[in-house]
């Protein structure tokens, strides 16, 4: 073992069975330090419109995030962890977890459409929000009315006194957070992913033309309305035999998004800071002290591929040379020079950046040797993965990489994260807390974590997919292929997977910057 890891101390412990059922520990240890700042991190909220008809439900059969059995309650359960998180801030269920602020890592909504990002913004604000989209039909559904998800509710939105800040994800960016949204029609409204089309081709929808395939528009391949529930109740998979192709009532609050009205959005809000965390006119990464008394710097990345070229699907995350060079070193200098430590937030881990983009892009071994060797580096948070997962990046200076998992997916849990400062040596404590909105759950947020651990089970199937579609499954999809890695790079975890170890779960874990007293 490197010296400069020789006195890492890693104590790892879980705190409490959650109702997820994910792994139970003896109780965390109490250790030394200061608490400078605690924080909670949600991400991957993919708050959607399930009715769009530029969503990619056909594809079910092959990937598990084309169409989930519990997606139409995705703004439930985005407000049911506020309500868990507003009252860990308050003490109302633990003491000592007042809350100096919430981040949101990234994909905020599923399919990068205006009236998504505003249900978003209205969950987290607070205030009635009506997820239905379309005719509103949502009210003839064939539930009481205490367990209908399409009705207008009342959102309890985060405490005004808790500031949160954004993370720019895939989902925010591209169609199904894949397909590269074409912006140059003067409305938004007539925005379109062009790569949906070749997908409709090869599904045999050849009716739907190039003009059609936007989420504005008045038909669909796939027709899902407010007042049907497609999935099965014994065993939640899609009703096929329910799934039908045609005219739909359009709308145009489906339109998509591009970053400029992204960062609108979010300076449409009530809530503070003004923009959370964002500027307006300008990239969609950033820099912000949480605490004004306290020196530590957040420094927010944007990793969504930026103009992903045609006919390319990109998902992963880009950490672009530019950014990298010309931003991310000169805020640690920025630090270094105010006395300040940093914590870096992306969308997606580190690992992504070794994946293909193109040129002027840097790579995983570059980017975690630089955090690495500043002494200022206290800890990078990211999500994407849907799981939960802790990873120490080694170097001269060890730091964590913690990845926290979605709300949409199970087992739909946050994250709080306190940052302790050892004055006596210099170093770090980072603890972890996964808190569930399933320990105190809102009637819909019951269903969707149920409808959510019913679903995980199920792995899509090339197979199932070729036979719905009279294909052969041997030349649609040859094990060397670009289509069969993705469809690996994109299956369901495991529930064991997602919740993670022990160690990803809840932790304390010592970060040592004792032999950086003298660089700061």
């Amino acid at each position: 073992m490197p010296r400069h890891l020789a006195g890492l101390c890693i104590c790892f412990a879980a705190i409490a069975l959650l109702a997820s059922g994910c792994p139970e520990g003896p109780p965390m240890p109490t250790e030394q330090g200061v608490l400078w700042l605690q924080f909670a991190q949600i991400s991957d909220t993919h708050i959607l419109d399930d009715e769009s008809p530029a969503r990619t439900v056909r594809l079910a059969d092959l990937f598990y995030a084309s169409w989930r059995p519990q997606e139409a309650y995705a703004a439930h359960v985005l407000d049911a962890t506020l309500q868990v998180l507003n009252e860990y801030h308050t003490g109302a269920l633990t003491p000592q977890r007042g809350l100096d602020f919430v981040i949101h890592t990234g994909d905020t909504v599923d399919n990068a459409q205006y009236n998504e990002l505003r249900w978003f913004v209205g969950v987290m604000d607070g205030g009635i929000v009506t997820p239905d989209s379309g005719a509103l039909d949502g009210r003839n559904r064939t539930v009481a009315p205490e367990d209908n998800p399409k009705l207008a509710f009342h959102a309890a939105g985060l405490l005004p006194e808790i500031p949160w800040y954004i993370v720019h994800g895939n989902h925010d960016a591209e169609c199904s957070g894949t397909f590269r949204i074409v912006n140059e029609a003067e409305n938004p409204a007539d925005w379109t992913a062009p790569l949906l089309c070749p997908v409709a081709a090869v599904l045999g929808l050849h009716e739907f033309g190039m003009d059609s395939m936007s989420p504005t528009a008045d038909k669909s391949p796939a027709i899902i309305l407010g007042n049907t529930d497609l999935a099965d109740p014994a065993t939640m998979r899609i009703r096929w035999d329910l799934m039908t192709s045609g005219t739909i009532p359009g709308d145009p609050r489906r339109q998509f998004i591009d970053t400029a009205r992204f960062t609108a959005e979010l300076f449409n809000s009530v809530s503070a800071p003004a923009g959370h965390g964002l500027n307006y006119n300008a990239p969609l990464r950033y820099s912000a002290r949480p605490k004004a008394n306290v020196p530590i710097r957040l420094v927010v990345l944007d990793t969504a591929a930026p103009s992903p070229p045609d006919g390319l699907p990109i998902a992963h995350g880009v950490m672009t040379r530019e950014q990298f060079d010309d931003f991310l070193k000169p805020q640690f200098e920025a630090a270094k020079a105010a006395g300040e430590w940093v914590l870096i937030a992306t969308h997606h881990p580190s690992a992504d950046f070794n994946l293909f983009y193109g040129t002027d892009t840097v790579g995983t071994q570059e980017f975690r040797k630089y955090l690495s060797a500043q002494p200022n580096m206290i800890a990078h948070i990211c999500g994407h993965n849907h799981r939960n997962h802790l990873r120490m990046v080694a170097g001269t200076y060890p730091y964590p990489e913690i990845e926290t998992c979605s709300l949409i997916d199970y087992p739909q849990e946050a994250r709080i994260i306190g940052l302790y400062y050892i004055e006596e040596t210099n170093d770090w404590r980072v603890e972890s807390t996964m808190v569930s909105h399933a320990d105190h759950p809102t009637r819909l947020s019951a269903e969707s974590f149920r409808r959510a651990d019913l679903s995980n089970p199920f792995q899509p199937s090339p197979e199932a997919f070729a036979k719905r579609y009279n294909m052969a499954p041997a030349n649609l999809f040859p094990p060397d292929s670009l289509a069969a890695e993705n469809i690996e790079e994109n299956r369901v975890l495991t529930k064991e997977e997602a919740c993670g170890n022990d160690e990803d779960r809840d932790f304390s874990i010592i970060v040592p910057r004792g032999s950086a007293r003298k660089v700061l």
